[in-house]
C-alpha cells in the first residue's frame, strides 16, 4: 500500500463485506417492528437495536463518503453515498418513536429507569433526550420530520456537486495554469499582481455565472432550517442549533462584539503589510500575500511528518507515539489529484481508525493543515478508545479546540527552532494570518449567517443579490477603509461550503480562543494543565463543550476569556510593527 494514500480496505476489503453490513442493518430495522405492540416494556431492547443500527450505518456511511471524495467523478460512489444517506433517513424514521416514547414517560417511570442498572449504558443518552421535551413532536410527526430531513440535505449536496464536479474554471494565462477550487488561494498568494488580479476576476466571474443557482441553494438550506426551528418551538434557527451543544446565544453574540472591538488592530496589520510590500493600495486580491517571500519554502511530506511529531512533544511521549500511527497505518490521503475533494478533513468511525484527507503542496500552510487535521484525528482516537459508541462523538465546538491547539504547538516549535530573522518574521506573520483566518474571518461568516437567517425569519426572501449586498457590507467592515473592497468580493459567500453546515463557523473562533489559553498553560508547564487537557480529549460526548472546557481550564461563558486571545493578536501585530519601524 502506498504510504501517501489512505487505506480504506481496513474498513471494507470487499463488496461482500459491504453487502453483509447492509443486510445486517436491514435485519436490525426489521426487528423493530416486533416490538410495535409493547414499546414501553421493550425500551431497553429498542435502545440496543438503535445503537446497533447507527453503529453499523456509521461504518457504511464513513466508507461511502470517503470513497466518493477520492474521486467525485466516479458515479458508483456518488450512488453509494446517496444510498447511505437514504438508509440513515430510514433509520431515523424507524426509530423516530424513541424520543417521544421516552418523553411520554411520567416522572416515576423515568426515575425507575434511571435507577435500573440494566440501563447504565443508556442513562446519559436518555437524560439528553429529556432536555428536548419542549422541542420534540409526536411519534407520527417525528416520523414525518425524519423522512423530510433528506430534502434538507439536498441544497448542500447540490452545492457540492456543482462546485466540485460540474463547475469548470478558466485558464490563468499570466500563470500558465488551470484555475480550480484547489489552487485558487495559492494563485492569490502569487507575487505577480497580474496573476492575482486575473485569478480573482476569473474565479468570481465563474462563480457569478452560477450565483443565482447557488443563491437558491443557500436560501433553501436556510429556509429548511428555519421551518424546522419553528415546528420545534424554538425562537430562531440559531437558538435551535446552539441548543444542541448547550451554548448560550450570548457566547455567539459576545464573539461578534469583541471582534468588532479589535478590528482596528486588524486594520493596522493591513497598513503594515501595505507599507512593507510597497503596494500603492491593497485590493482583495492582495490579502493572501505573505509579508515576506515564502516561495522558496518547500517542506517535503516526510519532513513535515517528523516536524509535527516533534511539535506535540509537550503532550507527552504516548501522544507522540499514537500520532506516529497516522503515518505508519495509512490514515492519510496526502496529495491532490483530479476529481479528489478539495480542502482537508478528518473522518473515520468507531469501528475504524481515524482518516485524514489532505491536499498537501509542501508550503507552510500545508504543514499547519496536517497538524490541524491530526489534532482532530487524535481527539477521535482518544475519544473512541475511552468511550462506548453512543458517547464517543464530541461536539464540533470541542473539536476545533483540539485541532487549533496542535497548530499552536507547531507554531511554538517552529519559532523556537527558527534560524534566521526571515523565518521568525514569516512565522509571526503566519500566526497573525492564522488568527485573522480562524477568528476574524470565521466571525465575519458567523455574522453573515446570523444576519441572513434573521432576515429570512423576518419574512424576507433572499436572492443572490441580497446575499451579495449583505456580504459586501460586512467585508467592508472587516477590512476597513484601508483595503479596496473590489465589487467581485461580494460573491465570496458563494464559495463557502461551511454555510451548508449551519452555524458551524463561529466554533472555529471560539475554539481558537480556548486553544490559545489551554496551549499556553501546557507550554508554560502549569501544574495539572496537561492532565486536564488529555482528559478533555478523552471525554468524548460525556459533557457539553462549555462544561468540558471549564474542566480543562478555559471558561468560555466568560467574555474576558475571549479577550485574552484577542490581546495575543494585538501583541503580535504590535511586535510585527516594531520590527518594521
Amino acid at each position: 500500500m502506498d504510504s501517501y494514500n489512505w487505506d480504506l480496505s481496513k474498513i471494507y476489503s470487499s463488496e461482500e463485506q459491504i453487502e453483509n453490513d447492509v443486510q445486517k442493518l436491514k435485519e436490525i430495522l426489521a426487528k423493530v417492528d416486533d416490538y410495535s405492540d409493547n414499546q414501553k416494556e421493550s425500551l431497553l431492547e429498542l435502545l440496543k437495536l438503535n445503537e446497533k443500527a447507527r453503529r453499523t450505518w456509521s461504518k457504511l456511511g464513513t466508507y461511502a463518503h470517503m470513497k466518493r471524495d477520492e474521486d467525485s467523478r466516479v458515479t458508483k460512489y456518488q450512488k453509494m453515498n446517496i444510498e447511505m444517506e437514504s438508509l440513515m433517513i430510514e433509520i431515523s424514521s424507524k426509530f423516530a418513536f424513541v424520543e417521544p416514547l421516552i418523553l411520554s414517560l411520567d416522572e416515576s417511570e423515568i426515575e425507575e429507569i434511571l435507577n435500573d442498572d440494566k440501563y447504565n449504558a443508556y442513562k446519559l443518552f436518555i437524560e439528553k433526550i429529556l432536555r428536548y421535551k419542549a422541542h420534540t413532536l409526536s411519534e407520527a410527526e417525528e416520523s414525518i420530520m425524519s423522512k423530510m430531513s433528506e430534502l434538507q440535505g439536498m441544497p448542500g449536496n447540490d452545492y457540492y456537486m456543482l462546485t466540485n464536479a460540474d463547475m469548470k474554471f478558466p485558464f490563468i494565462e499570466s500563470a500558465n495554469e488551470q484555475l480550480s477550487n484547489f489552487n485558487f488561494t495559492k494563485l492569490l498568494a502569487n507575487p505577480n499582481v497580474e496573476v492575482r488580479k486575473e485569478t480573482f476576476e476569473k474565479y468570481y466571474e465563474t462563480m457569478k455565472e452560477s450565483a443565482n443557482s447557488i443563491g437558491s441553494m443557500l436560501y433553501g438550506n436556510m429556509k429548511g432550517l428555519i421551518i424546522e426551528s419553528n415546528i420545534r418551538n424554538y425562537n430562531s434557527s440559531r437558538e435551535m442549533e446552539l441548543y444542541r451543544d448547550d451554548v448560550p446565544l450570548s457566547v455567539y453574540d459576545n464573539l461578534i462584539d469583541i471582534v468588532h472591538e479589535y478590528l482596528p488592530y486588524l486594520y493596522k496589520y493591513y497598513e503594515i503589510k501595505e507599507r512593507v510590500l510597497k503596494l500603492e493600495e491593497t485590493h482583495m486580491y492582495d490579502v493572501y500575500l505573505s509579508i515576506t517571500d515564502d516561495s522558496d519554502i518547500q517542506i517535503p511530506f516526510d519532513e513535515a511528518k517528523e516536524m509535527v511529531i516533534a511539535a506535540v512533544a509537550p503532550l507527552g511521549e504516548q501522544y507522540q507515539n499514537d500520532m506516529r500511527k497516522a503515518f505508519d497505518d495509512n490514515w492519510i490521503d496526502v496529495y491532490p489529484r483530479e476529481g479528489k475533494r478539495s480542502g482537508a478533513y478528518s473522518s473515520g468511525c468507531h469501528d475504524s481508525q481515524p482518516y485524514v484527507l489532505l491536499n498537501y503542496t509542501g508550503n507552510l500552510d500545508s504543514v499547519f493543515t496536517l497538524i490541524h487535521e491530526l489534532g482532530h484525528s487524535m481527539h477521535s482516537y482518544y475519544s473512541r478508545a475511552n468511550n462506548d459508541f453512543l458517547y464517543s462523538r464530541y461536539t464540533i465546538f470541542a473539536a476545533e479546540v483540539a485541532s487549533t491547539f496542535n497548530e499552536l504547538l507547531l507554531l511554538d516549535y517552529m519559532l523556537k527552532n527558527a534560524k534566521t530573522d526571515k523565518e521568525k518574521i514569516l512565522l509571526l506573520d503566519h500566526h497573525i494570518n492564522s488568527f485573522k483566518g480562524t477568528v476574524f474571518r470565521q466571525t465575519m461568516f458567523a455574522e453573515f449567517e446570523r444576519d441572513t437567517h434573521k432576515a429570512i425569519e423576518d419574512g424576507k426572501g433572499l436572492t443572490q443579490e441580497d446575499y451579495s449586498s449583505i456580504y459586501y457590507d460586512l467585508n467592508k467592515l472587516y477590512f476597513g477603509d484601508g483595503v479596496v473592497s473590489d465589487e467581485l468580493i461580494s460573491l465570496e459567500w458563494a464559495r463557502i461550503p461551511h454555510f451548508y453546515s449551519d452555524y458551524y463557523v463561529y466554533k472555529y473562533a471560539t475554539g481558537f480562543s480556548a486553544a490559545t489559553i489551554l496551549s499556553t498553560k501546557v507550554l508554560n508547564g502549569e501544574e495539572g494543565a496537561l492532565e486536564r487537557y488529555l482528559n478533555f480529549l478523552k471525554d468524548g460526548g460525556n459533557h457539553f463543550p462549555i462544561e468540558q472546557l471549564q474542566f480543562a481550564g478555559a471558561d468560555m461563558s466568560d467574555p474576558e476569556t475571549l479577550r485574552i486571545a484577542f490581546e495575543v493578536f494585538k501583541n503580535k501585530v504590535d511586535e510585527l510593527e516594531n520590527i518594521y519601524k
